[in-house]
């Protein structure tokens, strides 16, 4: 009998519980999805399913690799604190309390060379690379890597970036529309740095990690919001806060804005689910800012902020969802002052007015152009 909130597939002679978002088949017979079968089976080879020696996995969203691969041990890699979370959950559900969980690492973190490597692969293709200098930065000659991906997200560029790191680069044949793209003699890298990007606003220089959000440019949510903050007349009644959080920070730009420009004695905080994301808002903030790599605002005390702001995401990789927004709406509700200000930039199509009139008293729509919306709650 499956776990609440599970479906049981089964793969290599046993049984797994996993989360019904991760998997394939259909209701009355869920299956591996096609991209992790063929993924771990890859591993495994020809003499299939059995013990194998450490072996990395990148990006894997929902554990589903890292659970159910034979190793020795496992090393989980992802940017996405979701996706650790997710992992730790699936890996403790089919192994047990007892069983040594994975070692959990970021891709800011000093990678390890392992022999096996398998990636899902992300949907930002600058992520893509940031795993990939990871993996040939501590690379060996017996170093492989199999990234797996539907083949309706395949692009030319996804290959110029693989040849960037490894002399000898090949695809498997499709297998029920996935495909490996496997990556051998890996290149020697000149640097174990991560890529930075720059952009500018408002005269100010802000640097970015590869694989954070919007990387040509300041996103134009964020760009409509710090606009409007200047005349906007219910923005600018807002009482300069002592405490401003800024949820799904990215690389820093709207609390750092609203300080230059605003509230110059607030103190900032910053919450992002990308490990890339916080280290890029580190390099563009000032040191006393909290920024926490976290999925949830649980870090801080109730009734703490002032001021809280978003520009939510309402993706997770390829799947479009805002149950991760709403979560987040919930908890700056509790997290704010009495007298405290909730303000939302957001798509118009997502139609948060809905969802935060459950949550505050007052929800004014304070601004909108053809595309985005801005709320103040409290």
């Amino acid at each position: 009998m499956a776990h609440p909130g599970t479906v049981k597939v089964s793969f290599g002679g046993r049984d797994f519980l996993l989360n019904p978002l991760a998997t394939g088949g259909s209701a009355a017979e869920p299956k591996l999805k096609p991209l992790d079968e063929l993924l771990l089976n890859w591993a495994y080879g020809e003499e299939g399913p059995r013990q194998l020696p450490t072996a990395t996995l990148l990006h894997d969203e929902f554990g589903v690799l890292t659970t159910c691969l034979k190793a020795q041990n496992h090393c989980f890699v992802s940017d996405n604190i979701l996706h650790h979370d997710r992992m730790h959950e699936c890996f403790r559900l089919n192994h047990g309390a007892a069983a040594t969980l994975p070692e959990r690492e970021a891709p800011t973190d000093p990678g390890t060379a392992h022999l096996i490597n398998l990636m899902r692969l992300p949907k930002s293709l600058d992520l893509f690379e940031v795993y990939l200098q990871r993996v040939a930065t501590s690379a060996t000659p017996e170093t492989r890597l199999a990234v797996g991906f539907m083949t309706r997200h395949f692009s030319p560029r996804l290959l110029e970036i693989a040849e960037k790191y490894a002399a000898t680069v090949s695809q498997s044949r499709a297998f029920k529309k996935a495909r490996l793209l496997v990556l051998e003699d890996f290149l020697p890298q000149q640097t174990s740095k991560l890529p930075l990007r720059e952009m500018s606003y408002r005269e100010k220089i802000y640097r970015q990690y590869y694989g954070v959000f919007s990387a040509s440019h300041i996103d134009y949510a964020t760009q409509f919001l710090l606009e409007e903050w200047k005349t906007n007349p219910f923005l600018q009644k807002i009482t300069a806060p002592a405490n401003l959080l800024d949820v799904g920070c990215g690389n820093g730009v709207i609390g750092d804005q609203l300080k230059r420009q605003h509230y110059p004695g607030t103190r900032l905080a910053g919450t992002d689910v990308s490990s890339l994301a916080i280290a890029s808002a580190g390099i563009n903030l000032d040191a006393e800012a909290d920024l926490q790599w976290r999925a949830d605002l649980h870090h801080w005390p109730p009734a703490y902020f002032d001021l809280i702001v978003t520009n939510p995401p309402f993706h997770d990789g390829h799947r479009n969802t805002i149950d991760t927004s709403l979560e987040l709406f919930a908890q700056a509700k509790e997290k704010l002052k009495p007298q405290g200000n909730f303000v939302v930039v957001a798509n118009r199509h997502l139609n948060y007015a809905t969802h935060l009139r459950k949550l505050f008293g007052e929800v004014l729509s304070v601004a909108e152009n053809k595309k985005f919306v801005i709320y103040r709650c409290r």
